[in-house]
């Protein structure tokens, strides 16, 4: 599986180079599948190094994010086998469409060649939703609670404070009650 993998995010960096070279666009966003393949490799130099991990799920989120990545070239793909005219250029639609199914050809290899598949599967996704819940609070906390916190501490005295009135007993709301506005509490 580790040669599968290294060999699949070779040609999914090629596959990447080559959609960046097609597409035109100077984007660094346009890069995105060949990091994903360079990811890939190094998830599979990564497999067997640590007895307790399994990093080919690494390769298989990769694919998982890069089949989705090229769902929109499948697409045009089959409007372009239908004899449509589709959106895209030519080339870069034979580029996502070979991308989306290298990818799905690598998950469905992925599948039937790790043993216990689906347990490890919810390891690692149980792994990435711990790592990515903390990274989401973080960001929450640093930019919600801190600047809320530093607002209310500089310009709020809920108890008041701050301001000491002359008297330093407040007048009673409530006034005077009998027995019978007493006992009955609702």
């Amino acid at each position: 599986m580790k040669l599968i993998t290294i060999i699949f995010g070779i040609l999914l960096a090629v596959l990447g180079g080559w959609e960046y070279t097609v597409g035109g666009s100077a984007s660094v966003w346009a890069l995105l599948p060949a990091l994903f393949g360079l990811l890939a490799i190094f998830f599979g130099v990564l497999q067997g190094r640590y007895k307790h991990k399994r990093a080919e799920f690494g390769a298989v989120m990769m694919a998982i994010l890069s089949f989705i990545g090229s769902i929109r070239g499948l697409w045009s793909l089959v409007i372009l086998l239908g004899g449509g005219q589709p959106a895209l250029p030519a080339e870069l639609i034979w580029a996502r469409s070979l991308r989306g199914l290298l990818s799905v050809v690598f998950v469905a290899a992925a599948y039937f060649l790790i043993d216990n598949f689906w347990r490890h599967w919810q390891k690692f996704g149980h792994f990435l939703g711990d790592w990515l819940g903390r990274l989401a609070l973080t960001i929450f906390y640093f930019t919600v609670f801190i600047p809320f916190g530093l607002g209310v501490r500089l310009f709020g005295d809920p108890l008041h404070i701050k301001s000491q009135p002359a008297e330093l007993w407040r007048k009673r709301t409530t006034g005077d009650q009998n027995l019978e506005e007493v006992l009955r509490q609702f």
